[in-house]
Formats: C-alpha cells, structure tokens, sequence
C-alpha cells in the first residue's frame, strides 16, 4: 500500500517497549515512530532515528497539537498506553486497508490481554451515536487519517484540555464520519488493571478524578451541543404534583424474583418508614421458586401489596411497570432492589420533602456499598456529587449510572415507562426523565447496596461487560436521537402534559369511557363545505336530552359528585372548577368542567374560568353552551374542554383573520371583531389579559339581544394562539331547528351545540348523517344563528360605546422613567455629593455585592436598595458600562448619572437602575444620540420621537406586566425561523441605557444649551394616532425609502410607520418597480449625504468609524459565510449555494430570506434575525441583493458578495435623512408629518 503510517508511543521505559519499536520499525506502512515521553524521561537511551516529544499528559491538547506538527504521513496510529504491545502478522497492514476502503475516521480492533502470564481475548464492541462513554474501550491502539486530526487541531479546539484532549478528538472524528470496529483479533496488549469490574466502574465518581471528570463533562458537553441534542435546563418544565389524586403519597416499589434470603430484610426496612403521610409497599413476586413467595404471604401487614403478574416474560423494568399501574400506586414511587436496605427509617420521608422542595420530577439518593455484615466496601459511599442542576441531565450520556435509590413522580412515570429489561432499566428512565424535567439529588446517604457471592455487578467477564456495554450505549443512542428531535423541534411532546396523563389514567381504570373513546377513533366523518358532519350514536344521550324544567327537576343531576360513578376520577383546579372526563365524547380528549357546587348554567359565572383555564392548560380549546344553546345540564353551571385545533372554525382560522372588521378595541391586538365569511355571523375576542378579555366580553355581551331576566343565547369556543387568547362568541336566536321536531323524512336530529356551530355537526342517527348536504348543514346553524342584520345592529352598538368611551392616554404630571444601566455580581460606583439610604447620609466610593441571593453593603444584607440624591444636582458614576451591546463598535466607559440609584437582585445578578424624570432622561438620550452641533429643528424633532417611543413603552410595559411578558416572538417550524425583536425583555425597569433601547449615558455627555431648548421647546409633545401615542420607531440610515413595521416586527399594520421615499417629493416606497436595482445604484435622497458637518449632527465619534452607510458591500468566502451562518443557527447547513431573498418590505430590507445549503433549506427573519446570522456582530441592514461567485462544477459559489442600503431597520424617523432635512430649512413639525403619516403632534403634559 502507498498509504503510510506515523506511530505515537507514550513511553516511560524505553527496554519495556524496545521490542515493539522493532516490530515497529519493521514494518513497510510505518513512517516515523515518536515517542511521548515526560520531562524526567532520559532520552540518551533512545536511536537518533526516533523522534522525541516531551509531553507529561498524553492525552492533552498540547500533546495531540505536537502530534500534528511531527507528522506528515497518511495516517497516525497511537497507543493509549505506556506498556509493549505484540502486534498480530499483517495486524498493521489489515488496519491500514479497512481504514482506506472504508473511509473511517478511526479503526480499532479486537485484542488479546495478558495477565499474569495468562493470554485471553478481548473483544471489543462497536461504536455507535451513544457510545460517549470516555471510558469506552478501544483498546491500545487507534489508527485515524492525520488530515482529520489537523483539521481538529486547527480548527475544532475549543478548549485545551490537560487529560480529555484524546477524548475531545474521539467524539470530533464520530462526527466527522465513522468509527470503525475490526472485529480481528489484530495485537497483544498487557492489562495493567487488576481490579474487578465492580470496582473499576465507580472510577467516575472517585473525588481524586475529579479534575479529569470535569474536563471530560466539558467535552462531552460541547459534542452533545453540536450535534444537536444538548438539553437546555432553562426550559424545563416543572410538575404538578397534584394533577392526579392518590390514596397513598409514596410507594416502596421492590420486584424480587428468587431472593428468600434477603426480601423480608428488604420489606422489614421499607415497612419501618417514620413518615407523615400514608404510604404502603408494593412487592412485584414475579414467580418466586425458592420460597421468596411464602415469606411475603407469612408478612402481615395491611400497608404491604404483594403482586404476582400474569405474565411470565418480565424483567425488573417490566415488574416496575406493574407496581406503578396498581391503583394502589402512591404518587410517588421509590425504588428498593430485594437485597438492599434503607439506611434510616427516615429516608422516605427525606426523599418525599425532596420532590417537594426541589420540584423534581425524579430524586436521586446516595447509597453506601457495603457487605452482608454492613461493613463498608470500596469505593464507600457513592454520592455522584459530579452532577450539576444545569448539566447533569447531559453529562448522564457519558456515565454509566445516576444513583441509588430512585424515586420517580408516578404520573410520569406512568406514561414514559420502564423498558422490560433486567439491566439499565434505572438509567433509561433517569434518562427520559431528564430530557424535560428536573432531577433532583440527595448527597446523604439514604440506602445500604449489600454486595454478595455472585453479585452481578462484582467481577463480570469482558463478554458480560460487553453486554452490558451494548445495552446502555443502545439506550444512550435512542437518548440522543430522541433529544435531537426535541430541540430539531421534530419530537411530539403533545402527550408529555398533566391532562393527557389525567386523562390516560382515567381511561385505564374505567372501562365504560375507554371503549367509547376506542369507537370514537372509528366515527365516520364527512366535510360539508366549512362545516364537518360526524356520525357518533353514544352522543344520542345529550342530542335527544329533554331539558324542560319538570324532566330536569325529576333526574338526579349526572355532574353532582354524589350521583357520579364512582370510578369517574376528578380533580379541582386553581380556578376552582372540577376536572372530569367526558365519558361520552365529541373529540379525542373531552373533559367536562362543572362548578362544585350545583348551580344554574350561567356564562357569567363562568367566563372568567376560560381565561384561567386557557392560562394553565395552553394545549386545549374550552367551549361554553348557554341555557337554552345546546347545554345538556343546565341545571349545573360548566364549561366543556378538549382537543384544540380540530374544529373546522380553528383549521380555517387563517383564512377568516383575513376579514375580520373590528368594531371595538382597547389596545393594541386587543378587540372585538366581526368574522364576515363563516357561515353564520359570530364575534371574536382576541386579548392578551385576563382584565382585557372580561372588559371586551363585557361590551359584547351588553350589546346582545336578550329578553328581560334571561341569559342571552350564545356559544362560545375559546384557545390560545400563542400570548393571544382568541374568544368566539356566537350569538343566537334559537335553541333547536324546526327540523329537530319534524316527523318523517323531513325530521333531522341535530341540536347545536358550541362545537356545531364551530363547524364539527355531530349526528347520532345514521340516516341523518349519510343524507344531509351541506346546503342543509348550512341552513340549520344559520336557523338557530343570528341574522346578518341583527349582527350588524350589535356592531353599531359595540361602535357607538367606542365613540362614547375613546380617550387619549393622557398624562398630567411628567412621570419618572427607570433606566437599566448594567448587570454584575458587584458594583462599584462613586457619590459625588450626599445620597441618601437606609436613613443615612452617605457620600463616595461604595460597593455592593451579590451574595446569599441578596445584595451586601457595609457587612449587612438587604433585598434591595435605594440611594436618593439629597440635592438635585447630585451625581453618581459607575465605571465599566458597557455600549453598543452586540454591535461593531461595543466598548466600556465610566459614566456618570444624575437621579437615585436603585439595585435590585436580578437572576443572581444586582442590577443598577437609574431613577430620574422623562425629561431630564430625554436630555441625556438626544446628547447621546445626536451632537451638540445638531440643528435646533432636527433636535426638537428627535426629543418628540423619543419621548413618544418612551411613554409607548412605558405604557406597554405596564399592561404587560398585567397580562404577562410579551416582549419577543417568533414563528418556527422544521425549515424555518421567523423572529423579531421589539425591544429587550425588561422586568424591571423600564428601558435599558443601550442601543437596543435609548442611547442614555446621563451627563457623561454634556447637556449643551441647544439640546436643552429643544427639551424644553417641546415639553410633553408626542406623536398621537388615532389618540394612541405613536410607537415612533427610528434607525440611524433609511437607504432611501424608510420601511414598514410588519417586515421588522409584528404582522400589525400601522399607519403612520408606512414607507415613504426620502426626498422632498414624499413620494410612497410602491412607486419603485424594482428594489433590487434600487439598491445597486445610488439614487438621490435625504440621507444620501457625505457631508461631514450634517454627518456629525448624527454621529457619535465611535458612530463615525462606519463611513459606507447609504451604500456598503460584504463578501465572504463560502468557508466563513457557511461557518457563520451555521454557528448563528447552530444547524449544518452544509456549504451554501445561495440566499434567496423571499420576501422583501418596501424599502428593499428582507424579512424572509431563504438559506439554500447542500445538506438543508432553512428560512429565516426577519430583519433583524437576518443581520445576525449574517455578521459576526450584526449587519448594516437587511436591504441587500447578493451577488454569488467562482461557482464550481458542483454549482457552489465560493464566494459571496452582499450589496446593501441603510443602517438599522429603516422605520421611522432616518437620523441622517432629518439632519439633512433640518439644514434645508424644514422645522420639526414637517420633519415629523415626512416620516411619520397622518401623525399629529400632542402636548400630554
């Protein structure tokens, strides 16, 4: 063979390995042999035709560096160890082949050991996506193509590691192709370790590996990060341990097959629990023959449940799954292994108050390992403190063990359960578990592991280890898999929620619903038009319900708890309503949610349960039927619940937002509209609080028909759609068709319902469903549905209570505005003159430190603190503030602030916040933003927008902080990402001191007299619409025509961010036919200017290091866009053949630009989304066209060339563009009505 091999030989006695180096040496596919040696190696003894490196850690990083450096063969073969080793005839030359034939990026083969003078075989087992382990047994020798460990060492280090650098490089070439196992017995190597597998497997736990186990968590971590399956701790959910109801809060589960000489020590030690709760023990026999059973019959205890399963294949995973299906299951379930014993009678109790206060899904003790005489044996005790509330979950993928004992929350338990096996059961499940919940640890020891004779886990042979090794790496494998779908957004989790496990249960144990909910699955179904017919006979019960007062009155009511059967499960919810199972149902999960105690139907009861429902239980849709509209129990108040997302109304959503007329809002997004093209008329409420859906039901419901005394006619079918909550409110006129009534053929037994009139038209009678037509499905909701007319009469009402209540948000007093100014662990900061705090005066230098999850100062804890200025012109600074976040020109200053300084603890953080007047605030902000030198008009221009933009925020936050955080969205699906990002997600404080908000830096920039007049000139002044105050949006360079809000931010339409072209002719952005060569060329506009005087009106010194803003160009390379792009995405794209600009707003920026690589498509916006992954920092703007290059025969560019217009987003005010304006003459007021449509300007205070 032509291909060559350099050998890499850690060494630490040169005669020890001499007769290796001669094989070695002559071997034709050897090029050089280098030996690795320490610094107190003597190398006097080694032939000057072997190279010498020094290196103390083998497996460091250093060390695989000089190994690239020295070699310039095809291939390096490297010995993990310092002993000789025989290599087998041809065993270099077979390696060599199956290396080049199969393109492996590592081969590794089966091997002899010898110990002690004995010669054994070794094999090895294959290498698979879950094999991790950096114990994984390869054996001594491992041949990989020295390309890929340059590629490593020049560019995949990550990080220098002083022992996982070997490790660090294995998991790179598993993801650079594959791993090889030659299944040939190929050398000899001498097995140096001694010990017994059941004392070489807890090696990972041992604190004197501790530094190993570190750097090796940190690699494994950075290869679970890359391939995509890295679990994000922050994203957990947290259960609910009251979702289901349970007799019992714990149950010691213990399966036991054959173990008559430990299982009544094992039950004894369980049985002796000291609790606070009742809890019983579950003993799975599976079919003892050695008398195990006969001692669990002589125990009388009634706490103990002894099970012995019909089935006769289970392993100890299948025997778990047996004890938590029993009724008698506690909620949470505690592992106890037969021959094991707990080491306090209070472990129980320890593990309960665990799930508790760590609100973990599953706990994990330590246990101790000791003998039948409980004497200690090594390794002691193993507590795997190695764990990490924010790793441990992906560190689990590269050990072998989570801990003893194990205990798991029932429900979940449940429904993700035990694979069958014998072995790994346990870590399959600690596994599961924690991909979405939270594992929590107990560090004291809680249980005895009795090691005996025979024990399987004390000295196991290399076939059985082997095994064994398979088992977990397979589990580790579908781990993986399963987490990369998760995060890929591909997993379902539909299931992974408490009302589907509600739910499951229920049908588990009752078998009237079960099998209901079996033929529902088999309903024909047919469409109609906008309308779906359903044939289901069992909904004949509520269909043909007689619900006239005498009937009503002479049946017991079926939702009283009394008159229940008595394995209908229940469970009360926060908003005070019981949750049942519906065991007639219309959808594949159907609930029924009555009022505990027995009332009449009313919607105002009840509406204001939907909101709350919706809240807690986002995946399902809750349906109201009135009195007299299709409400089977109107005697009992209730609401209805299940599936969302299947009713005809909800599938078509998208096609019927398109011509909904408002005619009555309260915000932003929040209003009541008019659905013109469903079949009957009906209103919808979309909202974003619970304060804002009852007041917009409120005004509905007022504008109503409704005789004197009743409840008006309606249904009402509620969901979520991401924050918003949509409500369809139908209003009605009549309670049943005439057809209902009819006799003979002309007789049709429908009754709408909530869910009829929302499209699904359920059919109990055969007849009726295979005959109905769609003009007659029609018919009969628009008999029972309000008419057009009487629609439109609710319209002019709902029109004329907003006439008569519309009010601008006025504003009397000038309010205070909070600044967030940085984030830090400590923070210094110097008082220029008194403040006050704590009821102190104090001056200086002072520091504040985060320490026990609150701030310290002077030695004393506070929450928060507060420092008042006791004279108006007092000052503070605080060095090291960070601007321009994110951005090219990012940098830190000191800087210095007038106002009080609040600091308050934030997610283990103090955060400065900056207390002051709006007005004082906008001084600072139009001195940061703009040069002193800037014209007065333009000025007073800019303390308008920004003014308006602040109080925009200001009121927007407040309502937010009402209905919860809105700040940033996104749409996402499996080829595409569409996120905007409105402002920074403040909590806290109103705005932050950044660019992403304001440019504020307090009087570090001096307040010049012309600032403060334009301050002062407009006082109170915003931008109004429609008597809301403007969100007045602006960005440093338009380009030429300024851009609409939805292509940067939401899908809203508002009118006075509209595009207009920057010129003095005003003309509107749709009159350029063709953007792209808009932005190739360089038409004349306001903000085209080189002037450097009307420049530095705009620009900041740093602002002014960017010169090409009107016109600029990028090119990249096809290696640094795909690796920007790749690593912005954290998607392998592969190399990318072109950017396809789908859809672009009027000023030519894209908001949805297509990704086209060789491995994937992905599509990505908008416009700020866009600039990130297309920068290191972030681009100018997203108005580009690209220009591709040096297309090879595979039809990849190798270069790109980015032609772009503007900086920034372009809505709004054009900083540069106004400047101009201002030097041409305009005042503020014509530089405003340019930029911002139909806007009027509005003293508010």
């Amino acid at each position: 063979m032509r291909e060559k091999i350099d050998c890499f030989l850690p060494c630490s006695d040169f005669e020890g390995i001499q007769a290796t180096i001669s094989q070695l040496m002559g071997n034709k596919t050897i090029q050089h042999i280098h030996l690795l040696v320490g610094s107190d190696f003597d190398s006097c003894v080694v032939p000057e035709d072997i190279d010498i490196i020094t290196s103390d850690k083998p497996f460091s990083t250093d060390t695989l560096r000089e190994i690239a450096a020295h070699t310039d063969a095809d291939y390096v073969l490297f010995s993990t160890k310092a002993s000789p080793v025989v290599l087998g005839k041809n065993a270099l030359e077979r390696m060599l082949r199956v290396a080049v034939d199969s393109d492996a990026t590592m081969v590794y083969g089966d091997h002899y050991d010898t110990l002690d003078g004995n010669i054994a075989k070794h094999p090895c087992i294959d290498y698979h996506k879950g094999s991790i382990r950096d114990d994984f047994d390869f054996g001594q020798l491992l041949l990989l193509p020295s390309l890929l460990l340059h590629e490593y060492v020049s560019t995949a280090i990550k990080e220098d590691f002083d022992y996982a650098g070997l490790y660090a490089l294995r998991l790179f070439l598993s993801r650079k192709g594959e791993i090889f196992h030659l299944a040939e017995y190929l050398y000899t190597e001498q097995e140096l370790d001694n010990r017994k597998s059941g004392e070489k497997q807890f090696d990972y736990v041992n604190p004197k590996n501790r530094e190993v186990q570190v750097e090796m968590e940190k690699a494994a971590t950075h290869h679970l990060d890359e391939i995509g399956a890295l679990v994000d701790t922050n994203v957990y959910k947290t259960p609910d341990f009251d979702e289901q109801d349970f007799e019992y809060e714990a149950s010691v589960i213990i399966p036991v097959f054959n173990r008559a000489r430990t299982i009544a020590d094992a039950v004894g030690s369980a049985l002796s629990q000291q609790t606070s709760f009742k809890f019983n023990v579950i003993v799975v026999d599976n079919h003892s023959t050695d008398g195990t059973t006969d001692i669990l019959n002589s125990i009388n205890d009634a706490r103990l449940v002894h099970i012995i399963p019909q089935r006769t294949d289970l392993g100890i995973g299948g025997c778990w799954n047996e004890a938590l299906d029993s009724n008698l299951c506690g909620r949470f379930a505690v592992q106890l292994d037969s021959d094991d014993l707990y080491s306090s009678p209070r472990t129980l109790q320890q593990i309960v108050d665990a799930f508790h206060r760590q609100k973990a899904a599953m706990i994990i003790g330590s246990y101790r390992m000791c003998n039948f005489k409980l004497e200690t044996l090594p390794p002691g005790l193993i507590d795997h403190k190695e764990w990490t509330d924010d790793n441990g979950c992906n560190n689990a993928l590269r050990i072998n063990g989570l801990g003893a004992p194990r205990a798991f929350f029932t429900p979940l338990a449940r429904q993700i359960k035990f694979p069958n096996t014998s072995y790994g059961e346990d870590y399959a499940m600690g596994l599961a578990f924690s991909r979405r919940y939270r594992i929590g640890r107990i560090y004291d020891e809680l249980y005895l592991c009795r090691r005996w004779e025979g024990n399987s886990d004390a000295a196991l042979s290399i076939e059985k280890i082997n095994a064994n090794n398979i088992d977990k790496d397979q589990l580790r494998s579908l781990e993986i898999s399963a987490r990369q779908q998760l995060i890929a957004g591909k997993l379902d989790t539909t299931a992974d929620n408490r009302l589907q496990r509600f739910f499951n249960r229920q049908l588990e144990i009752w078998e009237v619903p079960n099998l209901n909910y079996q033929q529902l699955s088999h309903v024909k179904t047919k469409q109609l038009g906008d309308i779906e017919a359903q044939f289901n006979p069992a909904r004949i019960v509520s269909t043909g319900a007689n619900i006239d007062k005498k009937a009503i009155a002479e049946r017991p009511c079926f939702l009283c708890n009394a008159n229940r059967d008595n394995r209908q499960m229940s469970k009360i919810l926060e908003c005070g309503l019981e949750l049942l199972i519906n065991p007639f149902p219309i959808l594949p999960m159907h609930f029924t949610l009555p009022t505990r105690r027995h009332q009449p139907q009313s919607v105002a009861t009840l509406f204001p349960k939907i909101y709350s429902l919706l809240d807690d239980y986002a995946d399902i849709m809750v349906f109201y039927n009135g009195p007299r509209c299709g409400a089977s129990a109107p005697d009992h108040a209730h609401l209805q619940g299940g599936t969302s997302g299947l009713l005809p109304i909800q599938k078509c959503w998208q096609r019927f937002c398109r011509s909904l007329k408002t005619v009555y809002s309260c915000g932003e997004g929040e209003q009541i509209s008019l659905i013109t093209e469903y079949v009957v008329p009906a209103f919808v409420i979309q909202s974003k609080s619970a304060k804002c859906e009852a007041q917009l039901f409120d005004k509905l419901y007022k504008a109503l028909d409704k005789e004197a005394g009743s409840e008006a006619m309606l249904n009402i079918v509620a969901w979520r759609q991401e924050d918003n909550h949509i409500t369809v409110v139908f209003p009605r006129r009549k309670h049943r068709p005439d057809c209902y009534y009819a006799e003979g053929a002309e007789q049709l037994l429908a009754s709408p319902g909530a869910l009829d009139m929302a499209g699904l038209m359920i059919l109990p009678r055969k007849d009726d469903f295979e005959t109905i037509t769609q003009e007659r499905a029609e018919a009969v909701l628009r008999e029972v549905a309000i008419t057009s007319e009487q629609a439109a009469e609710i319209c002019q009402r709902l029109t004329k209570m907003q006439e008569s209540t519309h009010q601008t948000n006025a504003i009397s007093k000038q309010p205070n505005v909070t600044v967030g100014l940085k984030s830090d662990t400590t923070i210094n900061f110097f008082l220029h003159k008194p403040y006050l705090a704590k009821g102190e005066e104090i001056c200086g230098e002072q520091e504040v430190s985060f320490s026990e999850g609150g701030l310290l100062w002077n030695g004393n804890h506070y929450r928060e603190l507060l420092f008042s200025p006791v004279a108006k012109d007092a000052s503070f600074s605080l060095a090291n503030v960070t601007i321009g976040i994110d951005y090219h020109w990012e940098r830190k200053q000191t800087q210095t602030f007038r106002g009080a300084l609040r600091l308050v603890v934030e997610e283990d953080k103090i955060c400065a916040i900056n207390e002051l007047p709006v007005e004082n605030y906008l001084e600072s902000v139009i001195s940061s933003e703009m040069k002193a030198t800037s014209s007065l008009e333009l000025l007073k221009a800019h303390a308008v927008i920004s003014r308006s933009w602040l109080l925009a925020q200001m009121e927007k936050r407040r309502k937010q902080k009402e209905c919860g955080n809105n700040f940033f969205s996104f749409e996402k699906g499996d080829d595409t990402l569409i996120k905007w990002y409105d402002r920074e997600d403040h909590t806290i404080f109103d705005v932050c001191a950044d660019d992403h908000c304001q440019r504020y830096q307090g009087i570090t920039m001096e307040t010049s007299p012309h600032v403060a007049k334009a301050i002062k000139y407009t006082r109170g002044q915003v931008l109004t619409y429609d008597g809301d105050i403007c969100d007045a949006r602006f960005s440093k360079c338009c380009g030429g025509i300024t851009e609409e809000f939805e292509y940067c931010w939401e899908n809203i339409n508002k009118p006075y961010l509209k595009s207009v072209r920057d010129s003095a002719d005003m003309a509107e952005a749709h009159d350029v036919k063709d953007l792209e060569a808009f932005i190739r060329t360089s038409p004349d506009a306001f903000c085209n200017t080189t002037d450097k005087a009307v420049l530095s009106q705009v620009l900041n010194d740093y602002d002014q290091e960017t010169t090409d803003f009107y016109r600029w160009k990028v090119a990249y390379s096809q290696e640094e866009i795909a690796n920007l792009i790749n690593t912005k995405l954290k998607l392998d794209l592969g190399s990318i053949i072109d950017l396809v600009a789908v859809e672009r707003g009027k000023s030519g920026r894209i908001s949805r630009l297509k990704i086209v690589g060789t491995k994937r498509t992905f599509t990505i916006g908008k416009e700020l989304e866009i600039r990130r992954c297309l920068s290191t920092s972030h681009l100018y703007s997203s108005a580009f066209v690209v220009d591709r290059l040096d297309i090879n025969a595979e039809g990849i560019p190798q270069h790109f060339v980015l032609t772009g217009a503007g900086w920034g987003h372009g809505v709004g005010l054009c900083q540069i563009g106004a400047a101009v304006m201002g030097e041409k003459g305009y005042n503020y007021e014509q530089i405003l009505h340019h930029y911002y449509s139909g806007a009027k300007i509005t003293t508010m205070y």
